[in-house]
């Protein structure tokens, strides 16, 4: 049978070198420990179990008066539980916090479900798990930006519960973001924030959705990032510093390849030209390309050859994003020319040229050639283009996109097709 008794748990003491008086439920072989709310010094608690020994209640002092009857409630109780459950079965903290909760009303076991119901509802966890769920890694740094953004903005950010996330929250996110962000970047983070509500909403973690009475940041109209027809034909024909050619090249091949991301061209391996064509996966939409390697493309991959992959930057870089930095950087420095004591002679031409401009460029010169949207969009792997062409058409596609990347490639270069694909004969005339 269980039996209660008093311990003074000396281990630490609490303000005013009093310590916690506890009931040791001991039980087969094995304790567990009931506090009763009561501190008393050592020379206190001697003293009161001195007057609980030898002195009749009368003279028994508040505080051993206190004690006593703590005691005695649980023993009541503890002898009502054994008439109503089979205590011998339990373990002793089994029955230690069935006591508790007859006597205070407070559930061990509600107290754990309650706790997990509240991180349950908690918001960053999930979004960190939503995070990590995202296959594209420049998606996931992306999604990391937003959660950044956040805990800079809230900083009970840890204790935010879906709930707690209304209109009003949104709105001062909002406020704070615009010191810094335009609102095509606050857009983001705020999509990245609802995209999170979507998923926990269909795992039914939650049913608030604050974003049904939130208009978004409105999208502003941007800049294209593109170099006009006569613009790209002068980068092509420039005569660069041996320091820029190359990025200068790899820009070229980007625009030969129909805008090919530079993560997708740079980690391409030797085995992803297959009969004349380029076959990827895109790094960022997992979505599968096939281009025709045109010979201004080739002679280029020729000139760049690498070892362990196609071209020869990723076997002397570790990351692309360096590459991709001192591509940049070179960029926009062509038409400048260093002297031996570093001065800088001449002007940028493209002061504002990177990567990202190669894909807007070849749409924009398609767009000028009058080669029809809808095929510029399947060139460029637009999602909104399948609502348009079926599946069924794919061969017939590609062979309309090959002919008009061959197109763009002809304005730019100036070699007229007929040029590049042979005069037909006199007699054939």
């Amino acid at each position: 049978m269980a039996k209660l008794t008093f311990y003074l748990d000396t281990r630490k003491a609490v303000e005013g070198g009093v310590f916690p008086l506890v009931l040791n439920l001991a039980h087969k072989c094995q304790t567990s420990r009931i506090p009763t709310g009561l501190r008393f010094s050592k020379p206190e608690w001697e003293a009161t179990q001195l007057s609980l020994a030898n002195e009749p209640r009368t003279r028994w002092t508040v505080r051993a008066e206190d004690a006593y009857s703590t005691k005695a409630q649980y023993e009541v109780t503890l002898s009502r539980l054994a008439k109503e459950e089979d205590v011998e079965s339990m373990e002793a903290k089994e029955i230690r916090d069935r006591l508790m909760e007859m006597v205070t009303g407070h559930s061990k076991a509600k107290e754990k479900a309650e706790k997990a119901k509240a991180t349950k509802n908690l918001f960053l966890p999930h979004y960190r798990k939503f995070m990590e769920s995202r296959v594209a890694p420049g998606t996931r740094e992306i999604y990391n930006r937003t959660l950044k953004k956040i805990l800079e903005y809230d900083e009970n950010a840890e204790k935010l519960t879906f709930d707690m996330i209304d209109k009003d929250w949104l709105m001062g996110f909002d406020s704070h973001l615009a010191l810094t962000m335009c609102a095509n970047s606050r857009n983001i983070h705020f999509r990245n924030i609802r995209a999170t509500f979507n998923e926990a909403i269909g795992d039914k973690l939650t049913t608030n959705y604050p974003f049904e009475n939130y208009k978004l940041p409105k999208l502003e109209e941007t800049k294209k990032l593109a170099l006009a027809l006569d613009k790209i034909r002068k980068l092509k024909n420039y005569p660069c510093e041996a320091w820029q050619e190359e990025y200068r090249d790899m820009f070229m091949l980007q625009f030969y390849l129909i805008g090919i991301n530079l993560v997708d061209l740079l980690t391409a391996k030797p085995e992803d030209l297959v009969d004349g064509r380029f076959e990827y996966r895109r790094n960022k939409t997992h979505k599968l390309y096939s281009i025709k390697v045109e010979p201004e493309a080739m002679a280029i991959i020729e000139k760049y050859r690498g070892e362990k992959y196609l071209l020869s930057p990723m076997d002397r870089y570790t990351n692309h994003k360096n590459y991709l930095q001192h591509m940049n950087r070179a960029l926009k420095k062509i038409g400048l020319h260093y002297t031996t004591s570093q001065k800088k002679t001449g002007t940028a031409f493209f002061p504002k040229l990177s990567s990202a401009w190669a894909r807007h460029t070849w749409a924009t010169v398609a767009s000028a050639l009058d080669i029809p949207v809808e095929l510029i969009g399947r060139a460029m792997g637009h999602s909104w283009i399948k609502k348009i062409v079926t599946s069924i058409y794919i061969d017939f596609d590609m062979r309309k996109v090959d002919d008009a990347n061959r197109k763009v490639i002809d304005a730019v270069c100036g070699t007229p097709a007929q040029k590049k694909r042979g005069r037909p004969k006199k007699d054939q005339a």
